[in-house]
């Protein structure tokens, strides 16, 4: 075990890997069964497909590959329509919320330790609070659900105020909900970082440590973003990291990673309880999945290494 994997439990997103899988269960399916061998990452960040035997086989091979799954639910909770977990229309909530639930029991099936969900669409500040209370009834009853299995459950901070336009938003908001809900008894409910999200949400990295730890920052997502609007890769589309006019490469990399460390979510010393990271990255152009991602994960731990070497841990 190298100093990098005895601090991290690092995995990556097959899905985000393979993009159609989003739009296809079959094409879903076979981009796990492809990672399952896809040495050395030791996470996935998916969910699971809702046919069972199709789910059963996944959660073999994955258990088979000794690869743990950090449940990530499907975007469609977060699209204003018949799953919106805020939507006017309570047949539609209540859609949202046995949905949410199924992805829970999916998630334990699998021995997931996380789960991570985002906020529905936001509708502006006037319907705001009303949209929030409606989140949080639902976030509450997914979090003891969860709290069933102990399962730890997690919000994902999105961009409120430009392309997805999720509710939670900013990081103060989203750590003051979590600590609502925490107050509220989901004491198995904390906070994430993707740093993909960074530059859309116009937010730094240190702003987002210093309010996710007001809730307990339980899980990171790597990636880049792309602001011109010229380019493919413009807006919410996780590219992979050092692409071509991409806002992070090796060196902005390195930087987040001593910020890791200096908050404390990567320990310096190993122990039994290692950071999970994980990439959410689509692959390079004009590259192939696995060899973009094989890539990605030789530059992610020179940068962790780097870091460690400047803040001398090791």
């Amino acid at each position: 075990m190298t100093n990098f994997q005895s601090r991290i439990c690092f995995g990556f997103a097959p899905a985000m890997l393979f993009p159609k899988s989003f739009e296809d269960p079959y094409q879903h399916f076979a981009a796990i069964q492809t990672c399952c061998h896809n040495t050395p990452y030791e996470s996935f960040e998916t969910f699971l497909p809702e046919d069972e035997s199709m789910r059963k086989l996944c959660i073999q091979s994955m258990q088979k590959n000794e690869i743990k799954l950090h449940y990530n639910a499907p975007g469609i909770f977060q699209i204003d329509g018949e799953f919106n977990p805020c939507s006017e229309n309570p047949e539609y909530r209540k859609n949202a919320l046995n949905l949410a639930k199924k992805h829970i029991c999916y998630a334990a099936e699998a021995e997931s330790p996380i789960i991570v969900f985002a906020a529905c669409p936001d509708k502006g500040i006037k319907k705001r609070p009303e949209l929030l209370k409606r989140f949080m009834e639902y976030f509450l009853e997914l979090a003891e659900l969860c709290r069933t299995y102990h399962m730890e459950i997690t919000i994902e901070p999105i961009e409120r105020h430009r392309f997805k336009k999720l509710i939670l938003g900013p990081f103060k908001d989203c750590a003051d909900f979590m600590l609502e809900a925490q107050k509220n008894g989901a004491a198995n409910a904390h906070l994430m970082i993707d740093t993909a999200h960074l530059p859309l949400m116009e937010e730094s990295l240190e702003t987002a440590i210093k309010e996710t730890q007001r809730a307990g920052l339980i899980h990171v997502h790597l990636g880049d973003a792309v602001l011109d609007p010229n380019s493919n890769f413009y807006g919410h589309t996780h590219p992979p990291i050092g692409v071509h006019g991409g806002t992070f490469d090796l060196k902005e990399l390195t930087d987040q990673f001593v910020q890791l460390f200096e908050c404390g979510y990567i320990p310096r010393t190993p122990g039994t309880q290692r950071a999970k990271i994980s990439l959410e990255v689509r692959p390079y152009p004009g590259c192939d999945e696995l060899t973009s991602i094989q890539l990605m994960y030789e530059k992610v731990k020179t940068a962790c290494d780097l870091a460690a070497e400047k803040l001398e841990i090791y």
